[in-house]
């Protein structure tokens, strides 16, 4: 028997994570496939939204997928949102994408320093991917980054209060979008769902 959290979501999809994004109309509206999630963040400036979407990619063993990134839901004009290839680790199917993924997670629960080490190994020759996440058998989430200079640090982003806690692939989302776009990923305190409006 596994260890193995069962999940509805993907194994693999293309994520958009929107800081500007806001839910508008009533939940499911523009979100038939239940494949976005609204977070917020805090850090130790402030707090805010942020919408992370999936376009899952289509079963592909051996042949191209034609999903594409979902588009944000504000103005084009707008700076550029965070898009990238997230991947479970742990998908014997989706093994063959773990060296283009720009963020891979684990389900498998693991006690904290073997969770450490499972984020070290998921980031480990894989040059092109920036942020890795690993549940942990303490109820939070390890995740770690790499850094400039090919070095790991790590990041535990709790939630706040009693939130409830939002899907690995969303808050490994959240930090990597907070990376890329120039963030310290010790400045990040939480990411927490937040029901729909």
């Amino acid at each position: 028997m596994s260890d193995r959290i069962v999940i509805s979501e993907p194994d693999a999809a293309w994520a958009t994570v929107c800081f500007r994004a806001a839910w508008q109309g009533a939940p499911g509206d523009d979100d038939p496939g239940g494949r976005s999630s609204f977070v917020v963040w805090r850090s130790r400036a402030g707090h805010g939204p942020g919408l992370v979407r999936l376009a899952p990619l289509a079963s592909s063993v051996g042949r191209h997928t034609d999903t594409c990134p979902l588009p944000c839901p504000h103005e084009p004009a707008s700076p550029s949102c965070d898009v990238h290839l997230w991947v479970d680790a742990d998908s014997p199917e989706r093994a063959g994408l773990m060296e283009y993924a720009d963020v891979l997670v684990s389900h498998v629960p693991l006690p904290p320093e073997s969770a450490h080490r499972r984020v070290r190994e998921l980031l480990s020759g894989r040059p092109g991917c920036l942020a890795a996440a690993v549940r942990d058998t303490a109820t939070t989430i390890v995740v770690g980054v790499r850094g400039r200079t090919g070095g790991v640090s790590f990041v535990r982003p709790g939630r706040c209060g009693s939130a409830a806690p939002p899907p690995l692939h969303a808050v490994a989302s959240v930090v990597h979008a907070w990376v890329v776009s120039g963030r310290s990923p010790h400045a990040l305190v939480s990411v927490s769902s937040t029901p729909r409006r």
